[in-house]
């Protein structure tokens, strides 16, 4: 048995940090394994074969699924030996290759064992994706000899309603390998670092307001800026609104800016830090919640309810955190909330292939409502910022409100208190259910799973039965459009 990773880039990101420590728990392990990817940095040492078609692709060129699958079969081939294969693809049905779910629909076709692993969706919060993934009429094959793999129990329970046999889907969570131990900071004040690339769903606008209601002192610092252009506009507003408001907040600062006691590496910044940060409003895994414990650091920020309680299930209280932080209606300008609510839900519609009704903005605004606020990471970026300035200008700072597990205390009062706590709220011990070695034995127990099935034809689940998961109103999110 050999096995063939498949995903789009070796970019830096999460899912690429997957992708490399699957990689050597397989080697660890005496797995063979090729990683096809369409693009990668030349200083990597993974396994892997460039094939250019494989990168974000919305027009074929005039190459076809066919020919891109001949040409990974032969470089396979060439990496591993005749086979049998397992072929384990991250995200094919993300909506950023227009071939991807075509060559899984043909490797299907042709009773290849396939693992499709999902930590992002097109159909969840990425409108934009949609419409490359709804030019395949069969994104989403089934049969004996695939599985789909999930890293939350959520999208698991989604894709069953929608069709996919229970035993045919599996939890794979990532795995985490606790690193040497990295120094800890007795900064006073606290040094909090945001380890993340500053795309959209990231919630950079909640850095700030943190950063406006923490004790005098405490600075704020983000590691790296997006790569993809999309995203660059609203980093940039960003930037902008950093330089202009004089908060204590650094973007980027990985390769830019030198820490206090060290150089511009991501090890220095992170030696440096009293606490790590996540204001994402959105993960498949949430990576972040478990490696801020792997290295020794206390976490803080917004919990994810779509991710926490897997965690929780594995008895780790991953953070101090909150389920939601408030401002006042009173300091949001609901004339233009109403015509950002407009755009954004009609433009959802459209990509999604709904009829839009203007009766949804009325609802989808009253839903936002919480008792005379609105929770701050479901606003769009520009409301953030007037929020902030309201802030800045004098308004009382006691009227933010964090909420946790069901009680509202002011957020100032919550992050000073929470600032002078710098212990983890995870142990080591607590991490072995995601360690490489479990990780090993799960994907082992997988492949051999596979590899014991009769092959079969494939059915293919109907794509508006996955889509229909996911739009309901508790999806919606303007850091989701």
């Amino acid at each position: 048995m050999a096995v063939v990773i498949v995903h789009y880039h070796l970019n830096a990101g999460g899912v690429t940090r997957v992708i490399e420590e699957t990689s050597r728990c397989l080697r660890e392990g005496g797995v063979a394994h090729v990683i096809l990817t369409g693009c990668a940095s030349t200083g990597s040492d993974l396994p892997f074969r460039v094939i250019e078609g494989l990168n974000y692709l919305r027009e074929t060129g005039g190459h076809s699924a066919q020919r891109l699958l001949d040409e990974m079969r032969s470089v396979t081939v060439q990496a591993l030996g005749p086979g049998p294969h397992v072929w384990h693809f991250h995200n094919h049905s993300l909506g950023v290759n227009l071939m991807m779910p075509e060559i899984v629909a043909l490797l299907a076709t042709e009773g290849e064992r396939l693992i499709l692993q999902l930590h992002d969706l097109a159909e969840d919060g990425r409108p934009g994706n949609y419409p490359l993934l709804a030019a395949s009429e069969t994104p989403y094959p089934d049969a004996p000899q695939i599985r789909y793999a999930f890293v939350n129990s959520r999208d698991r329970g989604r894709f069953i309603a929608a069709g996919v046999p229970e035993e045919r889907s599996v939890l794979l969570p990532n795995p985490i390998r606790i690193p040497a131990a990295s120094p800890e900071s007795s900064s006073s004040p606290a040094r909090v670092l945001y380890p993340v690339r500053g795309i959209r769903r990231k919630n950079l606008g909640e850095v700030f307001l943190l950063a406006a209601l923490s004790p005098e002192g405490t600075r704020y610092a983000t590691t790296l800026a997006p790569t993809q252009l999309r995203w660059l506009p609203y980093f940039e507003e960003w930037r902008m609104f950093s330089e202009s408001s004089g908060l204590p907040v650094d973007l980027a600062v990985v390769g830019r800016l030198p820490a206090e006691d060290g150089d511009s590496s991501f090890e220095s910044w992170q030696a440096q830090a009293t606490h790590f940060l996540s204001t994402s409003v959105a993960e498949g895994f949430g990576l972040a919640f478990l490696e801020a414990a792997a290295i020794g650091k206390p976490l803080l920020g917004r919990d994810l309810p779509t991710v926490t309680p897997d965690l929780k299930n594995q008895g780790i209280k991953p953070g101090r955190l909150y389920q939601r932080l408030l401002v006042p209606c009173a300091w949001i300008d609901c004339g233009l909330l109403n015509q950002r609510l407009t755009d954004a839900l009609q433009a959802r519609f459209e990509a999604y292939g709904g009829d839009f009704d203007h009766d949804r903005v009325e609802e989808m605004r009253e839903a936002m409502h919480v008792d005379g606020h609105f929770d701050f990471g479901n606003l769009p970026e520009e409301l953030q910022r007037m929020a902030i300035h309201r802030l800045l200008n004098g308004a009382p700072s006691d009227e933010v409100l964090v909420e946790v597990d069901g009680r509202r205390v002011p957020a100032s009062a919550w992050l000073e208190q929470t600032l002078e706590w710098r212990t983890p709220s995870v142990t080591a011990s607590q991490l072995d259910h995601y360690s490489p070695t479990a990780h090993l034995a799960r994907l082992t127990s997988l492949h051999n799973e596979l590899l014991a099935t009769e092959p079969q034809a494939p059915a293919f689940l109907e794509k508006r039965r996955v889509l229909e998961q996911y739009l309901g109103a508790e999806n919606f999110h303007f850091l989701l459009t």
